[in-house]
């Protein structure tokens, strides 16, 4: 059954573009788009339609806004995911459509790929909610059920009883019976727990041992200390194996170094992960292209190619950022798919923003990805991450950390080495996520020059 988006939105124009972003998967059947002029018409439209899944809304509209309208959608109880699409993207509006129960935030002009990622990842939380509400309902249900069943049950062996009172050995025999059912039933529960936790043990160790396999992978830390004493890396895995993977390479007085992080996490991660690694070998090791534009340009079409991907393929690849440093010519070279590169100086933060397009998109189609030549300075502190710092919950709130929260905590320990810069990193990541559940693998890579 398609899913049905509402889009919320006083814009003339806005139907026709959203059937042109979403025209495929319209024509499919797997997308249907419902329209509302604003909050007001929007709200009676989720009173009455309960197929639709998601909601996108502007800020801006007459009658009702949309910072209204999920208030209002939260006082109704109304458990669609909501998207706030908006030109207003300041923090405050972030931070009150947050408050409010939205779901995600997109700052106009909005882009096909963003939309589409926010659809996907909206579309998918909707269904697991749905999957709770139902498992719920099954649950009390059978609860009920089972209460039914167990008054039923010992009403009818009162009865029994009481006509076998006067029957002495019938009502042995009937003890003896029901101590046989409870010994072999007791022995069937043990059995399937034993079997159960050897499943689990099998499974584990499974994990475990690829744990040590991507480990053996990864390039150890203290090998990049070699090469660039100021450095560290702060690695976490949100699972037992990671989707987030780093790299590094030296030639020629340059030293090449990789901050990935792959579609999903834990097994699907890791499995992204080593084909990268393996693939980054082959680029940098065996046919010598040391340029990062071009590595990325040749990754890319390693990644579709060997993943056999087509326009109607899942979206497995990976966000990327790569430096290539030449320390004796004081030049770093930058490019990035989706992942950027900043650069403390002097106190301030300057920023290098990658591409728009993930490794192995099929929405990509230019020619090559944007290559950065940057000057460097003595004292410039480097660093490359994937998005899991950022965008963990947690703090009073429970609301994500967002980037610029990240650039604040680099800021304010710029004072200390790069080793003691790592341990702070991961004490104030544990801090702010306090008892809340990691929500992604992180990745934080730094570098003094």
């Amino acid at each position: 059954m398609a899913n049905k988006i509402l889009v919320v939105d006083d814009e003339p124009d806005v139907e026709n573009l959203f059937q042109q972003f979403f025209r495929s998967q319209i024509k499919k059947g797997e997308l249907t788009f419902v329209f509302a002029e604003n909050g007001s018409v929007a709200l009676e439209k989720l009173k009455t339609d309960s197929e639709i899944d998601v909601v996108f809304t502007d800020i801006n509209m007459p009658v009702m806004d949309g910072l209204t309208f999920l208030g209002k959608k939260k006082e109704n109880n109304l458990l669609q995911k909501t998207v706030v699409i908006s030109a207003y993207g300041d923090m405050q509006n972030i931070r009150t459509a947050m408050n409010r129960g939205a779901f995600d935030f997109i700052t106009k002009p909005i882009t096909f790929e963003d939309l589409q990622l926010t659809l996907i990842k909206s579309i998918e939380e909707m269904e697991l909610l749905k999957k709770g509400i139902e498992a719920q309902k099954n649950l009390i249900l059978m609860q009920h059920e089972k209460e039914i069943a167990l008054i039923e049950k010992a009403e009818a062996q009162q009865q029994a009883l009481q006509n076998l009172q006067e029957k002495e050995k019938l009502i042995l025999f009937q003890n003896e019976l029901l101590e046989s059912q409870v010994i072999e039933r007791t022995k069937e529960v043990v059995y399937q727990k034993e079997l159960l936790e050897i499943k689990n043990k099998e499974i584990l160790d499974s994990i475990h041992y690829a744990n040590g396999l991507q480990q053996a992978i990864l390039p150890p830390e203290n090998e990049l200390r070699s090469l660039l004493p100021k450095s560290f890396i702060y690695f976490l895995p949100k699972d037992i194996i990671s989707g987030d993977f780093y790299w590094f390479h030296s030639s020629d007085d340059k030293i090449i170094i990789v901050a990935a992080d792959c579609t999903g996490h834990g097994v699907a991660g890791a499995l992204m992960s080593v084909l990268g690694t393996s693939l980054l070998n082959q680029i940098v090791n065996e046919k010598s292209v040391t340029v990062p534009a071009q590595i990325l340009k040749q990754l890319n079409s390693s990644v579709i190619n060997s993943l056999n991907k087509s326009e109607t393929d899942s979206h497995a690849g990976m966000d990327i950022a790569i430096c290539s440093i030449d320390m004796k010519n004081m030049n770093l070279e930058f490019a990035g798919a989706k992942r950027p590169l900043w650069i403390i100086r002097s106190g301030e933060l300057l920023q290098y923003h990658g591409d728009k397009f993930s490794i192995g998109s099929q929405f990509w189609d230019n020619e090559s990805f944007a290559n950065h030549s940057i000057s460097i300075l003595p004292n410039d502190s480097v660093y490359l991450f994937s998005d899991g710092f950022a965008d963990q919950f947690g703090g009073e709130f429970g609301k994500k950390l967002m980037t610029n929260n990240f650039k604040e905590e680099l800021m304010f320990i710029q004072n200390k080495n790069m080793n003691e810069q790592g341990k702070l990193l991961g004490e104030y990541f544990e801090k702010w996520k306090g008892i809340n559940e990691q929500v992604d693998d992180v990745l934080v890579i730094g570098i003094k020059v």
